[in-house]
């Protein structure tokens, strides 16, 4: 079976094939078989992908109707017809790696690698040794991962972190980070009391626009009242600010990142009472029950 490159938006060409000889052959797709199932013995437990939620040793998250996998099935059942790599082409827009391990026996399940610069070999760095005389090579190579980033079977895509499929495949269908656009109607809504010339773009890292998207997506702004969120926050102890009354009540936003980073967590419901001690934990991943 074929080895596989899978080429970033900057490449004409999304998939090359990567010809190697027989015995490398054999190599590879050992390689891929025992990473296979190794990924498949220790995390078997698979679950819906839910954003926001780290899966456990023994978990994996699952997407269903993954457009990609057509791409990739098809590289594998078409892959003569694929254009093959050459070094003129190089490996700075390779992002991944795929076989399918159990080819021709399963057809439709393929196991993929992530690839980065590092994994990089350019013999034409440096000088070699050679009979007493240093000279430069023009070989190119690179190196393979220890294990798999994702399992592709038919149009399911199996996989423990979100983060990495995210370096590979445009994953903003499945879930994106709140844009500017996002962020500016996210701190207009009714319920906040915003303060004069703030702009939470501005001071927004990744972790802030990820919970804004988890937040909007929850609805919990929309389906409940100002007076219902500071009720929850009180019986959290957690201290939330508000200005007006009744029906003009509104959440007073923060001016600090750390204070607008624990409003946002709150508002995730990332803190929860113990109903055994009733102490407050904070958790950092979670899904529905």
């Amino acid at each position: 079976m074929a080895l596989f490159a899978m080429m970033n938006k900057n490449s004409a060409v999304r998939v090359y094939r990567i010809d190697t000889d027989k015995k490398t052959d054999t190599d590879v797709i050992q390689t891929f078989l025992d990473q296979t199932k190794y990924f498949e013995m220790h995390h078997n437990t698979e679950l819906p992908y839910e954003a926001g939620y780290n899966p456990s040793y023994n978990e994996c998250s699952y997407i269903k109707k993954f457009t990609e996998a057509d791409t990739i099935l098809d590289a594998v059942k078409r892959s003569t017809a694929m254009p093959v790599w050459n070094q003129k082409i190089g490996l700075d827009n390779v992002t991944a790696l795929f076989l399918a391990p159990n080819y021709p026996q399963i057809k439709n399940k393929v196991a993929i690698q992530s690839f980065t610069r590092k994994q990089i070999l350019n013999e034409s760095k440096y000088l070699w040794l050679s009979k007493g005389v240093f000279s430069m090579s023009d070989l190119l190579g690179f190196n393979l991962e220890d294990k798999l980033v994702a399992i592709i079977e038919d149009d399911k895509i199996k996989f423990r972190n979100f983060n990495n499929l995210r370096s590979i495949f445009d994953m903003n269908k499945y879930f994106a980070n709140a844009t500017k656009q996002d962020i500016d109607a996210f701190i207009a809504q009714t319920k906040f009391d915003v303060p004069a010339g703030f702009d939470l773009d501005s001071m927004a890292d990744n972790v802030i626009r990820k919970k804004v998207t988890l937040i909007n997506n929850s609805g919990i702004l929309t389906n409940h009242t100002v007076a219902e969120i500071k009720n929850a926050a009180k019986t959290l102890n957690f201290t939330i600010k508000t200005s007006g009354t009744a029906a003009n009540e509104k959440i007073i936003i923060p001016t600090t990142k750390k204070e607008i980073k624990e409003l946002l967590d709150f508002l995730d419901e990332d803190y929860f009472n113990s109903e055994i001690t009733k102490q407050r934990f904070r958790s950092n991943s979670k899904r529905k029950a």
